[in-house]
């Protein structure tokens, strides 16, 4: 047994004191003060008297730390207790210890964080009891423990992000998904999980397409655009390229399928595809940048007219048909 302690300063921390007030109805004062940090040392050590060196004395810790942990018998917490002193005897600093504890503690909640979130998105109460009981066995300070957790967290999206965007099986709802699964946890898919900007742009169209396509986010949408613009981390300007790009590429595909319907006599079909231009036309003013010859913007336009209107208010109409004149280059 060592028993030879001393404690030795290694530092100093700042802390508050109150002090009474001087008089009845006096006002009590806050000071700051230093006070030292003590720690545990030993003048005899295994490294010292070279009985062994600094790696074997690292390995001797790293076992011991190992058993501690594992250990299911009623030595364990005495192990658990015993940690700070027999780094000490070996001769390693408080510094050493807390890393090897690191070290053990990055696999163990790498192991356990990754086989949690195998289940589910994000850890439950129970799961943040475990990790921090794994701290106390492992000699981990909380805000070290923290670090752990988020790096931990961090490689695991990002891994899922890879499987997800490499493989090629990226869905609108696995996005959407994926997405807000990293916002609740509070991860930036740039900084965090390591995104790139071409990435995030991808994932804003490719989330966006189908509500676009189906109607179902129209020009009176625009906090649910904004909001999925936002959590991706790209600016305002960027989402409205995206959205702008988006609305070019597939008013050029109608303007097309308009043509060839009125070629082959399927007004009916013609007019449909531009109802649909028309809802495009609206995120942008009507201006889809559309090359079209005068005869068929004018026949048409004149077929959009002439649909059945019934039951649509008066202003909707006038709005429709200026969106579509300004669409097919048209004189108001």
């Amino acid at each position: 047994e060592n028993g030879i302690v001393q404690k030795a300063v290694v530092g100093t921390k700042k802390i508050e004191k109150k002090i009474p007030a001087d008089e009845e109805g006096g006002e009590e004062k806050t000071i700051t003060e230093e006070e030292p940090i003590y720690e545990s040392t030993y003048p005899i050590t295994a490294t010292g008297m070279g009985c062994i060196d600094t790696q074997v004395a690292e390995l001797c810790y790293r076992q011991f730390v190992v058993s501690s942990f594992t250990d299911q018998s009623p030595n364990a917490a005495r192990y658990e207790a015993s940690k700070a002193t027999f780094g000490g005897i070996l001769g390693l600093t408080a510094e050493k210890m807390e890393e090897i504890g690191s070290n053990i503690g990055g696999m163990v909640y790498d192991n356990y964080i990754t086989q949690a979130m195998a289940t589910k998105s994000a850890l439950d109460q129970q799961d943040m009891m475990f990790l921090a009981n794994m701290q106390g066995k492992l000699g981990i300070s909380a805000e070290k423990g923290e670090e752990m957790l988020l790096d931990t967290q961090k490689k695991i999206i990002s891994e899922e992000a890879s499987a997800l965007f490499d493989s090629g099986s990226a869905t609108p709802e696995k996005v959407k998904e994926f997405r807000e699964k990293c916002n609740s946890m509070g991860m930036d898919l740039e900084t965090d999980v390591g995104l790139t900007k071409s990435r995030l742009v991808n994932m804003f169209s490719m989330e966006i397409t189908p509500g676009i396509d189906s109607g179902e986010i129209t020009m009176d949408s625009a906090d649910v655009l904004a909001e999925i613009q936002e959590s991706l981390g790209l600016t305002e300007e960027e989402g409205e390229e995206v959205v702008a790009g988006l609305i070019t590429e597939r008013a050029n595909g109608i303007l097309a399928d308009i043509v060839g319907c009125m070629l082959r006599g399927m007004d009916a079909v013609a007019v449909e595809s531009m109802e649909k231009l028309v809802q495009y036309a609206a995120f942008v003013d009507g201006d889809l940048g559309l090359n079209v010859e005068e005869s068929n913007a004018n026949k048409a336009f004149n077929l959009f007219e002439s649909k059945d209107w019934t039951g649509v208010d008066t202003k909707v109409v006038e709005k429709q048909k200026s969106l579509l004149k300004t669409a097919f280059g048209m004189s108001a």
